[in-house]
């Protein structure tokens, strides 16, 4: 029985990593051959498709085995309101990452001899870093913040485009947007996925969340903080550049991945679900029992 368990958990953790593994080649997959096509082909709006037939092909996938949460933010939401034992978070958030950063490893594989023409190792700057992970502001869009002397290490350079790029993009506006658009997809999703809601539907629930949700938020959100609400969506990406020799440079500019990121994106998938449950729900109970009276 206790092996029966164990392989069960397994194939769950295994079907997160695939699902994530589809998601980051469908969507990083559009972002860097963007980058090393020098911006001529694919477009943005491509791109912002490509993520989202990401997780609608992903969720169909694996959604069976595993829920396809495919995002460690799912995740801990997830098991906070007691969707998911506890044991299972680290696991899943684990195999979700590795996913990525494998979906990352056969892009470098593919593309890594032009990337490193463009910025060889081990200093990485923003212009593959905004390719394979999210960056605040979006080095795609305010390129003039990112310059490679800011981000040398120790350098002594580029103070006062530091302090400039501080008061027009303080930390605490991509926090909010995180946080905000990370509560806003947990609330789609549930509204979708839970058998309580009116909605509920597992054949349209991938459409739903990858193209009602994710492509109209990107098309805004993602000029800002590159649109990450997937922790996995960057730190994967991170592991595999890593691994290929970039050690230093743009992976974590003026520490956005403790204030921007990751913290911010936690609490807004918690709250968003957290809100489902106890304000949106219940209402939607009352007037079901109605109803049948």
């Amino acid at each position: 029985m206790a092996s029966e368990v164990v392989r069960d958990s397994l194939w769950r953790y295994f079907a997160e990593f695939v699902g994530t593994f589809i998601l980051m080649l469908f969507g990083d997959g559009a972002v860097v051959a963007s980058l090393v096509t020098n911006g001529t082909s694919p477009g943005y709006g491509f791109i912002m498709i490509s993520w989202g037939f990401g997780v609608v092909l992903a969720i169909y996938a694996v959604g069976p085995i595993s829920g396809a949460h495919i995002n460690p933010n799912v995740t801990l939401a997830f098991a906070v309101t007691k969707r998911m034992k506890w044991r299972d978070v680290i696991p899943y958030i684990l195999f979700q990452t590795l996913g990525a950063a494998a979906a990352a490893g056969i892009l470098l594989a593919w593309w890594g001899s032009i990337i490193t023409k463009m910025d060889p190792p081990p200093t990485l700057y923003a212009q593959v870093g905004a390719s394979f992970f999210t960056e605040y502001p979006n080095p795609s869009f305010w390129g003039q913040y990112w310059p490679k002397e800011l981000l040398l290490p120790n350098s002594a350079s580029g103070t006062s485009l530091f302090s400039e790029v501080n008061q027009v993009f303080p930390l605490w506006i991509g926090a909010f947007a995180e946080l905000l658009m990370t509560f806003l997809l947990l609330l789609i999703v549930l509204a979708v996925t839970d058998t309580d809601s009116p909605f509920f539907n597992q054949s349209l629930a991938p459409w739903a969340i990858g193209i009602g949700y994710v492509m109209p938020f990107l098309l805004f959100e993602a000029q800002l903080t590159g649109g990450m609400i997937n922790e996995a969506r960057s730190w994967g990406p991170m592991l595999a550049l890593y691994l290929f020799g970039y050690r230093t440079g743009a992976f974590n500019f003026r520490g956005q991945y403790f204030f921007v990121y990751g913290i911010p994106d936690f609490i807004g998938g918690i709250l968003g679900a957290l809100f489902w449950d106890y304000v949106l729900k219940p209402y939607l109970k009352y007037l079901k029992s109605n109803n049948k009276k």
